[in-house]
This record gives C-alpha cells, structure tokens and sequence, in this order.
C-alpha cells in the first residue's frame, strides 16, 4: 500500500455522489460514446443491443460489485489486492488486470486526443465539409504525426494530474461534466430523431433478427463491450475500492454505475445512428457505412448533425468539451490502477506516475501513428478483459461467494439487498459464459483467417493469445517478487466490514 504515514497517500473520495459520479464518468468516458456506436453498427443492430443488456445484468454488475469489495476490504491496487484476499500466489491475477488497463489507456489516449481536436475544430464549424469531406478529415485527425503530438499532450495532462494527487479535481471534473454530457446527449438525440430519414436509424438500432442473436460474434462483441465500458476486468472498480469510504453501500453505487453507463450508450446511439441514416445521402449508403465499422464513426456522424443544426458550433463545442472531460477522469483511473500497485511496491507516485507514462507513451505513439496498431490493441485488450472478469470469479470462488455477500454486501450501511443471485451470477452463470464461449471463439475465429496462428495479423486468434500468454508467462515468473513488494496489510486489522481509509488519506 501506500505510505501510511507519508506523503504519497490515497485521499478518499469527499462524497458518496462523488464517487458514484466518478465512476459513471469513468464508464462513460468515450467508450460509450466512440465504442458503443460502432460496435452496434457493426455488429447487428438491435441483436447487439439486446445481448449487451442481458450481460449487463447478468455479469457486469455482479462482477463490479465483487470487485468494489476487493478493492475496499483490502485497501489496496490490483497486485496487493489479489494477494491479501485470496492468497500470494494469486498476485499475478491482479497484475494481469493493471497490465490489461495499462495496455489500453495507450489507445484511450489516442481517442482523447481526438476529442481535443474536435473542441476546436468545433468552433470552427463542420458547414464547409460533405460527407466525404468529413471522412476524409477524421482521417487527417486520426492518423500521423499531429495525431502523436496531441495524445502527448492529452497524456501529459493526464499524468500531471495524477502526480499531484488531485482527487478532490477529479471528483469536480465528474460532479458537473459528467451530467453536462448527460444533457447534451439527450439535446443532441431530441435533434436528432427531428430529423428526416432519422425513423430508419431507429429500426437499424433496434433491428433483432435471430442470425445475429444467436450468433457467437454478436455476444463475444456485446461481452467485450461491457466490459470495456462498464469496467469489469479492468481493476479499476477494485482501484476506486481503494478511495471509497467503508460505509458507502456497495451494491447501490455499482448498479448506479451500470444503469448509468448504459443509459449513457443508449443515448449515444440515438444520435449516432439516426443521425447516420439521416444525413447520408441514401439508406444504402448509411448501412454501408454503419457496418463499416469505422473507428471514425461517432466523430463524422456528429460532425454532420452540428452542420446541419442551428448553433451547432456551440453545441458540439459543448459536446466535444464534456466527452473530453469524461474521458479525462476514466484516463485518470486508468492510469491509478497502473500507479497504485506500483506504490503499493513502496515506489513514490511521481516515479510510479513516471513509468505508466513511458509505457503508455510508447504503447499509444503506436496507435496514434498507425490506425492498424490501434485496431489491434482495441481487438486484444478488449478481449484479455473477459480474463480479467474471470480472475474475478475466481477470487470470489475462493474467497467464498456467501462469506463475501453476507461480511461484505449485505452489511448494515446497505441499502439494498443483494441475494443468492449473485453468488450463483458470480460462480456459475459469469464463468460458464465467459468460459464456453472463449472457447467457442478460440475454435470459430481460427477459419477466419488460413494464418491464423500469425501474431502480426490484426486481428486472428495467433495475435491476442501470443501478446496475453507472453505477459501472463511474465507475471507468473515474477509472481514471488510481486507478491513480497506488498507490505502492507489492511484486510486483517477488522474483524467485520471494511478498514477505513486511514485518517492521514481522508479529505
């Protein structure tokens, strides 16, 4: 853990509203707004939708409750968190998840980058641009060495934040910017669903037909999506364990966490998607685009829904500026979920602040260079999540899922009750899932490609198991020493509920 009694500390969070708000901001971020467009497009519509809302339920919650209690209970990152709860040979589960969050905070960063230059090209207005017009500036914004300046700007900032410990900043930037982009979204749709040709959107959103439902790559997609917006897998939710209060209700702030972000999701498809059908020149053209699966698609569908309305400057300036700062917080956690099992190490944040930066600097540049590299680490990274949700489960199996929900959950502070759903959701409905259909993935997506063992194709089977087993192989070896650089204990020094955060890290 931290310095008990040093200056590099963990401050807890000054409310409960600021926690929760951090967390939906953190959701949020433009994983929602960027991802979630795309992937509907992409991946069918209405089946897509319908899926990722079963899983919602059935896995992200649950698991993010699991994880918020490892988090608070044990009081440290992710690395310390799995060795106090279940055991130190079970370290390497928690500095797999840090390794995964580090791994996309490098291309999160190129996307926040994005966003910064559509502030400005905002004020400018997108009036000049067609639709081609359009395209080809995301292109331009999207790629070459501009595109590598600003995310070293973006990263920057980021990391100047996290050095100085500005949690109290962090929790403004979510109080009022995460539901200005609540209100912009819900502006933005109203607009939209106005518009001409936009009712086509709609029933491309909401279109379920059986072939996509109960096809394996809708809900392999629609688990991916989950986790790389809910956060399961991530480590973050145990990272802000680690800040919340032990009487902040665990369950309630979870499922505000997920309702939230997928309230925030289902918005952004409203003015993504009709606003595609809407403002392309033929329904043809627009499902083209949309099953596409362009990274650019949020960006260029509203581009042309701020040329198309009154003071649209204004407001996609308004709109671009929240997206920033949403993203801004989850990049902030992103990066404390790699700080903190550093200092947990015994390192101070400046220089655990420093080597998240390095990685992530190299990391991103890549992206940030190449769109390919960018689709590549969004394939395997998203995908490693669903290990880390089952490094989870296992904790949870471990740990035991009544002793957890009964010392942990349903305690007196609780609003709300949580039954033996979720140990069942937790130790057979989440793995089995995850589990089978990893499995069934393995064996489809290797006839997707005849080279499908080569780990420099984009997106084959060969490239997401060569770069996950090579860190897993590394965390494995070195295990021992991760293990023995935690020093701290907090788990064991209650009896019941949770250790407070020690006094010397409270606001």
């Amino acid at each position: 853990m931290e310095k008990i009694n040093g200056s590099d500390s963990i401050k807890g969070f000054a409310s409960r509203w600021g926690l929760i708000l951090t967390l939906i901001g953190a959701s949020v971020g433009t994983g929602n707004v960027w991802r979630f467009p795309r992937m509907v497009a992409l991946k069918g519509g209405g089946s897509f939708v319908l899926a990722w809302t079963i899983l919602l339920f059935a896995v992200s919650i649950p698991v993010i409750i699991a994880e918020m209690v490892i988090g608070r209970s044990t009081r440290h990152g992710t690395a310390g968190a799995f060795k106090d709860f279940i055991g130190e040979k079970y370290s390497w589960m928690g500095a797999f998840m840090s390794a995964t969050t580090v791994a996309i905070t490098g291309y999160y960063t190129v996307v926040m980058g994005w966003c910064l230059q559509y502030v400005f090209l905002a004020l400018k207005g997108f009036e000049k641009y067609d639709t081609v017009g359009l395209k080809n500036l995301f292109v331009k914004v999207s790629n070459g060495w501009m595109n590598v300046a600003v995310f070293v700007v973006v990263l920057g900032i980021t990391a100047i934040i996290v050095v100085q410990k500005i949690n109290k900043g962090i929790e403004r930037i979510a109080k009022y910017l995460t539901p200005l982009l609540f209100i912009t979204l819900i502006i933005l749709m109203i607009r939209t669903l106005t518009l001409p040709g936009a009712v086509e959107g709609v029933k491309y959103y909401f279109k379920i037909s059986p072939e996509t439902f109960f096809s394996l790559d809708t809900w392999m997609a629609a688990l991916s999506q989950s986790a790389w917006s809910v956060g399961p897998g991530f480590g973050l939710v145990i990272t802000m364990g680690v800040y919340s209060k032990a009487k902040s209700d665990v369950a309630l702030n979870e499922f505000m966490q997920g309702l939230g972000n997928n309230s925030a999701a289902v918005l952004a498809g409203f003015v993504v998607l009709p606003g595609l059908f809407a403002l392309s020149p033929s329904v043809e053209m627009a499902t083209e685009i949309a099953k596409s699966g362009n990274y650019g698609l949020t960006f260029i569908s509203l581009a042309q829904l701020f040329a198309e309305i009154p003071g649209g400057s204004i407001l996609g300036f308004l709109f671009f500026l929240s997206l920033f700062f949403a993203a801004l917080t989850a990049n902030i956690i992103f990066f404390s979920t790699g700080v903190v099992p550093l200092m947990d190490a015994g390192m101070s944040r400046k220089k655990a602040t420093g080597i998240i930066s390095i990685i992530t600097l190299i990391l991103g540049s890549f992206s940030a260079y190449r769109m390919d590299f960018l689709s590549n680490q969004d394939w395997v990274w998203g995908m490693a999540l669903l290990i880390g949700t089952l490094f989870t489960c296992f904790a949870v199996w471990k740990f035991g899922a009544e002793k957890m929900r009964t010392k942990y959950i349903n305690t007196p502070d609780n609003e709300i009750y949580i039954g033996k759903w979720w140990s069942v959701s937790l130790l057979f409905v989440t793995p089995v899932l995850i589990g089978s259909m990893f499995v069934w993935w393995i064996v489809e997506s290797i006839g997707w490609h005849e080279n499908w063992w080569n780990p420099f194709i984009i997106d084959s089977t060969g490239t997401f198991i060569f770069q996950v087993l090579t860190v897993i192989g590394i965390f494995l070896i070195f295990n021992k020493r991760i293990s023995n650089s935690v020093k701290n204990n907090y788990i064991d020094t209650v009896s019941e509920g949770y250790p407070e955060i020690p006094e010397e890290h409270q606001k």
